[in-house]
Parts: structure tokens; C-alpha cells; sequence
């Protein structure tokens, strides 16, 4: 009964990963993972790394499926439901020890990577568990039976093959179905038709050094992702997972990340004037990065926050909670919002966006260039790998 419990939470912790896969390579996405402990625990970085799939399926829906099928292996072994149950017992085993074989290479890979998803790590030690579990429950195990069982897939037992197949099958059916579902079927056309446009695009001029910067890499960048943003935009929100785990996923990108508040008080692109919160916003974002290297942690708030935020319609209470959230004092935060060289650096990036005549929030160009759609990942990595030629 351990075997099938241990593989349902296996089951449980793959459909997880493959839900947070969809959203964030297509941008729907509300936060990071749960599984986002720190730079280096970091489940979102993974997902946006070249790893996370094979074949164009997650990784975690080959898993989901696999353990589906050795879970009904596991049911009609253990309660009887067969006909003969020591052989299906041995069979899955034998799909058992096939998760831990894939476990083992996502394991070997994950050490070759900068960063670890939890999540990921907690499956292959099911995987193990499982197996020894399964182990412990099959019936006349040995290699002669081990040998006549595999033998028998190809003539009396071959609904055992059939299972197998459906694996692939239904991996491939239902990463199918899902992105037809949310018409994304076809964005990898759309991916090479977005950086076609992007190659093509005039460059503009941005300071690189005005901004929240983001890095993992030590060296030049290859990509030099600068987003414009503003803070209670939906789509933003949407936008920063996906545009954070690519950046942390590549140690030769640069993520730069520049306020573009809709509002008229310090953004001269939006007429009919403004509240003066979405500036304020911008504001004690920057002021967190200059008083205390806190601005990402600012950044991450306010988006994570963001229904809060906007039902607030109170700018000084938005500062409080944030300043209570990552550790400033509000006296000092309050202070450098409203110094004139704050309103100035904001009203600068702002004057960044109209120059190069961005249409809306969230606008991301890559190394100077527009590239529409940049805040999705796949958009994101057919640049990069133009970029890597």
C-alpha cells in the first residue's frame, strides 16, 4: 500500500510542475512557484531552462503519465484484480525501476545546472521510494522470471505493451490538447515570425544603468532584456515570472527592468493627467534598490500584491505595507520618494518609453530592439538562440 501511496503523491507533485510549466512558458503565471526557496532553489529557473522538456512534452507530464500507468499497475496488483497478479506485480516493478532510470538522468543533468527545483528533487527521491516499496510487494522476483515477463510483452501479455505505448501517446495527446485549448498550438510559427520582426526593428538607445538590474552570469551579456512596466498593469504582472526564470535560467542574460507608470503625473507619454500612485509606486520601487539593494523584492511585492495594491488607491499605505514586507524603514523609504532626483530618474525611464514610442505596458525589447511578445518564454528563447548562433 506504501507503493501506491508514495505514487500518487508522485503523480500529485508531476501534474503540479506540468500546470506551472504551461503557466509560465505562455504568460499565465501570477507569481513564482511555491517551490521558489531562494536563487538556488529555484523551480521557475528550471522550468525555463532547455531541460524542462523533451520532444516539445514537460518533462513533469512524461512523469504524470508514467506514474498514472504504474499507479493501475500497482491497483490491480495489489487488490486482486487480475488474473495473475505475481507477473503484474513483477511488470510493475519493472515500470518502476523505468522511473527511476529517468529520475537518474534528470538527476545527472540537474548537476550541471545553476539552480534546483525542489519539486523536482522530491520526485526522484519518490521515484526511489517507490521503487524499493514496489520492490517489497512484488512476487517471485528473480531473473529468470524478470527475463520470461519481458519476453512475454511481445506474445501472450501484450496489453502490458500497449500500456507502454500509451505512455508517449497520451503525453503527446495531452500536451496536444492543452495547447490547442489555449490557442497555442502554433507559437512556435509565431516565435520565428516575432523574431524576424525583432531582427528587422530599428535599435533605440536605453541607459543600461537606470533600472533594477537582474544577472546571474558575471560575464558581458549575449541578451539584454530591458521591460517596461507599471506596476498595477495585469498584464505586467503576468509578465515578470516568466521574464525572471528565463533571466535566472541564463547566466549570459540581462534582465533590466525599467518603471513605465500610465500616469500622467510623471509620464508626459499619457495625457489626461493621473493619481500620482502608479509613479509613486515606481518611485519607492527605486528608492527600495538605492536604500537598501531591495528593489526586486519591492518589484516582486507590489505584483504579487496587486489586487491589494489597486483596491487601496492610497499611495502612502502601499509604501507602508511594502517597507513592513522586505525590511526598510518607511521613514527613509517616504524621504527618498520624494526627493526631486527620484522623480527625476522616474520621469527619465519614463521619457525612455515614449522615446522609442512603446504602445503599452508590458513592452520588452531585446538588445535595443522591439521584440513583441518577449515577456513569453518560447518568444524569449527563439531570440536567445538566434542570439547563440
Amino acid at each position: 500500500m506504501l507503493a501506491l501511496l508514495i505514487t500518487l503523491i508522485a503523480v500529485g507533485v508531476h501534474t503540479y510542475l506540468t500546470l506551472h510549466y504551461y503557466d509560465l512558458k505562455f504568460g499565465g503565471a501570477e507569481g513564482g512557484a511555491v517551490c521558489n526557496i531562494n536563487e538556488v532553489l529555484n523551480c521557475d529557473a528550471v522550468t525555463a531552462s532547455k531541460y524542462s522538456a523533451f520532444l516539445g512534452v514537460p518533462i513533469a507530464l512524461w512523469g504524470a503519465i508514467t506514474n498514472l500507468v504504474l499507479l493501475y499497475f500497482l491497483a490491480v496488483s495489489r487488490f486482486n484484480l487480475v488474473q495473475d497478479r505475481e507477473k503484474t506485480s513483477r511488470y510493475a516493478l519493472l515500470l518502476s525501476g523505468i522511473t527511476v532510470l529517468g529520475s537518474v538522468v534528470m538527476g545527472a543533468i540537474s548537476t550541471t545546472m545553476a539552480n534546483l527545483c525542489i519539486f523536482c528533487l522530491s520526485a526522484y527521491v519518490l521515484s526511489v521510494l517507490g521503487f524499493i516499496f514496489t520492490w517489497l510487494g512484488a512476487e517471485d522476483v528473480n531473473g529468470a522470471n524478470i527475463a520470461s515477463d519481458i519476453k512475454d510483452i511481445f506474445t501472450t501479455e501484450r496489453w502490458v505493451g500497449g500500456f507502454l505505448i500509451a505512455i508517449p501517446a497520451f503525453s503527446f495527446l495531452a500536451n496536444i490538447m492543452y495547447l490547442e485549448s489555449h490557442g497555442l498550438s502554433g507559437l512556435d510559427k509565431i516565435a520565428q515570425e516575432k523574431v524576424a520582426y525583432w531582427q528587422a526593428s530599428p535599435a533605440q538607445n536605453f541607459d543600461l544603468s537606470k533600472g533594477l538590474i537582474l544577472q546571474k552570469g558575471s560575464g558581458e551579456p549575449v541578451m539584454t532584456i530591458v521591460e517596461f512596466a507599471d506596476f498595477r498593469c495585469p498584464h505586467c504582472k503576468h509578465a515578470a515570472p516568466p521574464l525572471h526564470a528565463f533571466t535566472n535560467g541564463h547566466g549570459d542574460v540581462r534582465l533590466v527592468f525599467k518603471p513605465f507608470p500610465l500616469d500622467g503625473t510623471c509620464n508626459e507619454a499619457i495625457t489626461g493627467g493621473g493619481d500620482g500612485i502608479s509613479c509613486g509606486l515606481a518611485s519607492a520601487v527605486m528608492c527600495a534598490e538605492k536604500l537598501a539593494q531591495k528593489g526586486w523584492a519591492a518589484h516582486d511585492y507590489y505584483f504579487e500584491n496587486q489586487m491589494e495594491v489597486i483596491q487601496a488607491q492610497n499611495l502612502d499605505k502601499n509604501m507602508e505595507d511594502m517597507s513592513k514586507a522586505v525590511g526598510l524603514s518607511l521613514e527613509d523609504l517616504k524621504t527618498c520618494v520624494k526627493d526631486p532626483q527620484t522623480q527625476e530618474l522616474i520621469r527619465f525611464m519614463a521619457n525612455e518609453g515614449k522615446t522609442a514610442q512603446i504602445q503599452g505596458t508590458p513592452t520588452v525589447f531585446v538588445n535595443g530592439k522591439l521584440l513583441s511578445g518577449g515577456q513569453l518564454i518560447p518568444i524569449l528563447d527563439a531570440a536567445y538562440r538566434s542570439l547563440k548562433k
